[in-house]
């Protein structure tokens, strides 16, 4: 019985909390302005997820464990912090920020670590991303190198775009600690990756 009230005692303290910083997020949200412009924001196309023309049990299954995925509908530029201007181009298609199902009522997959987690997944998957340089040609950028100088970048980057060190420290713990599947994986695959074209769109 004492449990049950402690129990009720947390969750209400908790609720009373999220009140509280709701109530100063909705009194001081006029002044919030983003670190991205929007016209340096990804243009994305939502994926549809399988559930259609399964059985119940499939349905379910992709409901609880299979994640959206995002396709580039245009070529994405985006300037690092030391002025070099990396291109992904349009059609790469990526998942988000692997975040684990249970803590996305915290941090969203495609929430304040979509930018860094767009970039990370094109270095996890090609080993390398693509620069515009001085004349305006695209060449590799940071090719092979290496697991580790992704999962750097990706907290570099989500410092840079949201500011929010204390996050990106540990969504950065969590690559070090379980990227290694998803980087094994596409190590065995050894895709090779096409450059963007810049006749596309920007």
């Amino acid at each position: 019985m004492i449990l049950f009230q402690i129990v009720g005692i947390i969750a209400i303290a908790l609720l009373l909390v999220i009140i509280a910083l709701f109530i100063l997020y909705a009194l001081l949200r006029k002044d919030i302005r983003s670190l991205m412009a929007e016209g340096e924001m990804p243009v994305l196309l939502p994926i549809p997820i399988p559930t259609k023309n399964r059985t119940f049990i499939m349905r379910v299954l992709v409901w609880l464990f299979d994640i959206r995925k995002w396709q580039l509908v245009q070529n994405w530029h985006f300037e690092l912090e030391n002025d070099v201007e990396i291109v992904l181009p349009k059609d790469f298609t990526f998942d988000g920020a692997s975040i684990p199902r249970i803590f996305w009522f915290l941090l969203s997959p495609v929430g304040l670590l979509l930018i860094p987690g767009l970039i990370h997944d094109y270095g996890y998957r090609f080993d390398q991303l693509w620069q515009k340089n001085a004349n305006g040609e695209i060449e590799p950028y940071m090719k092979e190198a290496g697991r580790k100088a992704w999962d750097d970048l990706f907290k570099a980057v989500g410092i840079q775009v949201n500011g929010f060190a204390g996050i990106d420290f540990v969504a950065w713990l969590g690559l070090r600690l379980g990227g290694c599947f998803a980087w094994c994986k596409h190590r065995q695959r050894n895709e090779s990756p096409l450059p963007p074209q810049l006749n596309s769109a920007r």
